[in-house]
């Protein structure tokens, strides 16, 4: 059995996939929910303890980001660094996460190499790209929604993925509870309010009932194709709380991969 996931909606596919050990589920049949009054409300109350969690400590840390091409074929590997931290302490429930990538040798020009998120405790979540016009994270122009779903680094995840964008939308629908890679899940969709070409129009999430962990999620295009699948793989113990490792994800429409491997150390 798989370990139960405890992942703090913070610093998301790195620091924010933080995990404690969950006792183990019996195989039970699902639960489905029909009423779409009820998947609707149960969904948006699921929302909201999602996006009310936060970081329990801040991070530094390095991720190296292993891709393959559609041919299965190695290409070069990104190295990255990453920061979660609260810039005012009178704010607690306010902080920022930075991402940079530090070896970006053969990408395409305008490749997203320095990314910001804004998160504050119960609501969406903002996104800036830092570069020469823009430098800093204090005055770096905000966007969010569609505008966030582009690729980071030349890599398969997207900007909207550090900042879990899909659970910022208004339309979600707790469909379903049942075991999934041997957890027992609440399985929640979240629809895209604008869907168009090049974005997510449903993410379908696996999320551990007891500790709020993601599990798995699928993403659909705008045409309800099987865009991109998410997977956390392994974890490391730091400080007596574990914290994610290693995650894939796979693009099913281009077919390629991107695997994340994270050297997660508290701040000093």
């Amino acid at each position: 059995m798989l370990p139960g996931r405890h992942f703090s909606m913070t610093m998301k596919w790195i620091t924010l996939f933080s995990m404690v050990i969950s006792a183990g589920q019996i195989d039970a049949a699902p639960l489905i929910v029909k009423a779409p009054v009820e998947q609707i409300q149960k969904g948006r109350a699921l929302q909201m303890r999602l996006l009310r969690m936060q970081p329990r400590e801040e991070f530094d840390g390095k991720a190296v980001l292993h891709r393959r091409d559609a041919k299965g074929k190695p290409l070069p590997e990104l190295q990255a660094s990453f920061q979660s931290y609260r810039p005012d302490p009178k704010k607690p429930d306010e902080w920022i996460q930075y991402y940079q990538a530090i070896n970006l040798d053969g990408e395409p020009a305008g490749a997203v190499t320095q990314l910001v998120v804004y998160r504050k405790a119960g609501e969406p979540g903002e996104y800036a790209i830092l570069n020469r016009e823009h430098p800093r994270i204090s005055t770096a122009p905000r966007f969010k929604g569609n505008a966030s779903m582009k690729p980071y680094a030349g890599s398969d995840f997207w900007l909207a993925d550090f900042g879990f964008e899909f659970f910022n939308w208004k339309d979600q629908r707790l469909v379903e509870e049942g075991m999934h890679r041997s957890q027992w899940c609440l399985i929640l969709e979240s629809r895209n309010p604008k869907p168009v070409a090049g974005t997510y129009a449903l993410v379908k999430s696996w999320i551990d009932k007891d500790t709020l962990g993601l599990v798995q999620a699928n993403a659909y295009d705008h045409q309800g194709r099987l865009l991109k699948i998410f997977k956390p793989i392994s974890f490391k113990k730091v400080k007596g709380q574990y914290h994610l490792e290693s995650m894939e994800i796979r693009n099913a429409q281009t077919r390629t991969r991107t695997t994340a491997k994270f050297d997660l150390r508290p701040r000093r």
